[in-house]
């Protein structure tokens, strides 16, 4: 249960840094940076607490990882490209914040799978 208050309180770091730096943007915004906090959110909250109180599965510790890794990714991508919107530019780097973000969550889920049907054989 703590791990899963770390992960609100994570979003809500996240929710309250984009408030913040929005209010010094001088009346710009983007959805990217406003909806950065639902990434940790629905990534890492609402699944802690569905596999806690629902689910109650073992998962495997490179899977955890591969997916707070991923997350993390996400998030800062999401941040980043707000922070671009804002300013009115843009880069080829924020598909590569795309692209390992969902390379590392899709990996969690394969680990997870793999971890389910060995258990399950076995």
């Amino acid at each position: 249960m703590k791990k899963s208050f770390i992960y609100l309180g994570i979003s809500a770091f996240v929710f309250i840094f984009s408030q913040v730096y929005e209010h010094f943007s001088h009346g710009v915004y983007s959805g990217f940076m406003i909806y950065a906090f639902l990434i940790p959110l629905l990534g890492l909250f609402v699944p802690s607490i569905l596999n806690r109180f629902i689910l109650k599965r073992d998962i495997p510790d490179m899977a955890k990882l591969s997916l707070k890794c991923g997350i993390a990714t996400l998030t800062v991508g999401s941040i980043y490209k707000g922070v671009l919107e804002i300013y009115g530019t843009s880069t080829n780097f924020e598909i590569i914040y795309l692209i390992v973000g969902l390379a590392f969550c899709i990996l969690a889920g394969i680990l997870m799978t793999i971890k389910a049907n060995i258990k399950a054989e076995g």
